[in-house]
C-alpha cells in the first residue's frame, strides 16, 4: 500500500471535517437556531477535548464542524444582536486561529514522516540497485577473461639494443699503423738523423787543414805525412 502524502492526508481531513451527516441535508430554517447553536458548541468543545489530548487531526476534523454549523446558523438570519450569536461569533475567530495552528502542525508532522519515507524508499532503491555477491564475482571473472584475450592479442615487444662495445685503442684499421704507425716513423727518422751527425763528425775529424787554405779541411794524404 502506498503512504498517502501530508496534502492528501489534509484533504481527507477536510471532507470528514464537511461531513455532517443529516445535518446538512436540510434547507436552512429546518433547524430553529438554538438548536444549532447546541449542535455548534457540542463541536466545538469535543474539539478542543481532542487537541488536549493531542489528537490533532480528530480535533481538527470536529472544530471544522463547527465551522459549518456557524455557516447553517448564518444561513437561518439570525438576529446578529442576540447574546448567542455574538458568543457564536467569538467562538468562530478563535477556532479560525486554532485551526491554522492545528494544520501547520500536523504538516509539520507529515512532512517529517514523508521525508523519512522517502529516505527509507531511496535507501531501498539504491540497495537493490548494487550488484549482488554471486553478480559482483561473475563481472569480476567477466572483467579477467576479457583483459587475458586482449593481452594475449597484444603484439611482442621488440629485444632490447645490443650494447655498443669501444674498439681498443691499440687496434689499427685499414692501411696499418693506425694512431701508432706515425709515432713510430717519427721516432725512426729522428734516430736517423742523430746517427747521420755522429757519423758527420767523425768525419770532420778525420779530415786535417789545407796546405793552402787553412780554413778548409782535407783529407790527409796516404801514409799519414803532411806536406812541406
Amino acid at each position: 500500500m502506498v503512504a498517502k502524502t501530508a496534502k492528501e492526508k489534509m484533504a481527507i481531513l477536510v471532507r470528514k471535517g464537511g461531513e455532517l451527516g443529516t445535518w446538512g441535508q436540510k434547507k436552512p430554517g429546518f433547524y430553529s437556531l438554538s438548536i444549532l447553536y447546541d449542535a455548534a458548541e457540542r463541536q466545538r468543545s469535543a474539539g478542543y477535548e481532542a487537541l488536549n489530548g493531542k489528537k490533532y487531526a480528530e480535533g481538527y476534523v470536529l472544530l471544522l464542524r463547527f465551522t459549518k454549523f456557524y455557516d447553517m446558523v448564518m444561513a437561518s438570519k439570525p438576529d446578529k444582536k442576540t447574546a448567542e450569536f455574538r458568543a457564536l461569533q467569538r467562538q468562530m475567530f478563535t477556532v479560525v486561529d486554532a485551526l491554522e495552528d492545528v494544520k501547520a502542525r500536523l504538516y509539520r508532522e507529515w512532512g517529517a514522516a514523508d521525508e523519512a519515507a522517502a529516505a527509507a524508499a531511496a535507501a531501498a532503491a539504491a540497495q537493490a540497485a548494487e550488484p549482488q555477491p554471486a553478480e559482483t564475482a561473475e563481472i569480476a571473472d567477466a572483467l579477467a577473461a576479457r583483459f587475458d584475450a586482449l593481452r594475449a592479442k597484444a603484439p611482442e615487444p621488440d629485444p632490447p639494443p645490443r650494447p655498443t662495445v669501444p674498439e681498443p685503442a691499440h687496434a689499427s684499421s685499414k692501411g696499418g699503423g693506425g694512431a701508432a704507425a706515425p709515432a713510430a716513423a717519427a721516432a725512426a727518422a729522428a734516430a736517423a738523423a742523430a746517427g747521420g751527425g755522429a757519423a758527420a763528425a767523425a768525419a770532420g775529424a778525420a779530415l786535417g787543414p789545407s796546405p793552402l787554405y787553412p780554413s778548409q779541411r782535407v783529407a790527409p794524404p796516404p801514409g799519414g805525412g803532411g806536406g812541406g
